[in-house]
């Protein structure tokens, strides 16, 4: 191989690498924008399973204290005034 066709594989060559290379670079974007938009939806779904969670136990919390002072008012009643 003379030095001239070496050289025009080399360029051959490279031209064909960064043809692969941009398509790499574009299945990795791709790739960043579903992991961010998963990403996202997770949050979402975290979130709205979590604000679910805090509000069964602020019901529970609140029934606790109905009772609570249910019970306060029962002792009430029964003490000499």
């Amino acid at each position: 191989m003379s030095p001239t066709e070496y050289q025009e594989l080399v360029t051959f060559m490279g031209r064909r690498f960064d043809a692969i290379a941009d398509r790499f670079d574009g299945v990795a974007r791709r790739f960043d924008a579903l992991h961010a938009h998963l990403d996202e939806r997770f949050r979402e779904v975290y979130g709205h399973a979590r604000r679910d969670a805090l509000d069964r136990d602020l019901t529970e919390l609140r029934r606790r204290v109905g009772d609570l002072e249910s019970r306060v008012d029962q002792i009430q009643r029964h003490l000499p005034s």
